[in-house]
């Protein structure tokens, strides 16, 4: 039996492939266009080619349900759902993609806050709690502004993708430095080694990033 770990919360997709004993043998991304995910498919299959698999060897999905787009969470879980629905005896799991982040970059504290960029100068955040070796989130799902910020004195550091640094720095400030850790990449490979053997989160538990923006209303038509 073959273990697979998979995410495509932005707009890059990360797939991985282990041996039932945890033995690694591939983890690679991919950048995808914003909505076009019509060779995600074809991509996968041709890792799989490489090294001599096919998606029927796969009886271990791990799949990262968020913080991430709405489009590439509900592809993802959607995807993998119906591989899993085809065979009937596929187990598969959700793992929290920001714990992932968290052990892709290695990260040591006991406590780590994943910061995404909210736009209208605002940060979303996502809390994260170690336990033994892998992170499970803690509860907290914020929403951050320049006088909200306190929520950041109680994390030991932070983790974000590499394309929002610069904004996340830019609301926070001093708060975040020397404790905050960009990723370029996400490592699928994290969601197959992380909390091993809990299938409690399914892939119907999905966690949106819901960015604050403004809409103006419009005005009724009237006949």
């Amino acid at each position: 039996m073959l273990r697979a770990g998979f995410d495509y919360s932005w707009s890059e997709a990360s797939f991985a492939l282990a041996e039932e004993d945890g033995t690694l043998l591939f983890d690679k991304f991919i950048a995808l266009p914003p909505r076009n995910a019509s060779g995600l498919p074809a991509w996968m299959q041709e890792c799989l080619t490489q090294h001599n698999a096919a998606f029927q060897d796969i009886g271990e999905w791990s799949v990262g349900v968020g913080p991430g787009s709405f489009t590439g969470l509900r592809l993802a879980s959607s995807f993998v759902m119906g591989l899993a629905f085809a065979r009937g005896n596929v187990r598969c799991r959700g793992i929290s993609t920001a714990a992932a982040m968290a052990a892709t970059a290695a990260m040591e504290g006991d406590r780590i806050l994943a910061l995404f960029d909210g736009r209208r100068d605002e940060l979303l955040a996502f809390g994260l709690r170690r336990e033994e070796t892998f992170y499970r989130p803690d509860g907290v799902h914020a929403v951050l502004g320049n006088t909200t910020l306190e929520l950041l004195d109680k994390y030991d550091a932070f983790v974000c993708l590499s394309r929002d640094e610069a904004q996340i720095r830019k609301v926070a400030g001093s708060a975040v430095e020397g404790k905050l850790h960009p990723l370029e990449h996400l490592k699928a490979s994290s969601l197959i080694f992380t909390s091993p053997g809990d299938f409690s989160t399914t892939l119907k538990d999905l966690v949106y990033l819901r960015p604050a923006v403004f809409v103006e209303p419009r005005i009724p038509r009237t006949l």
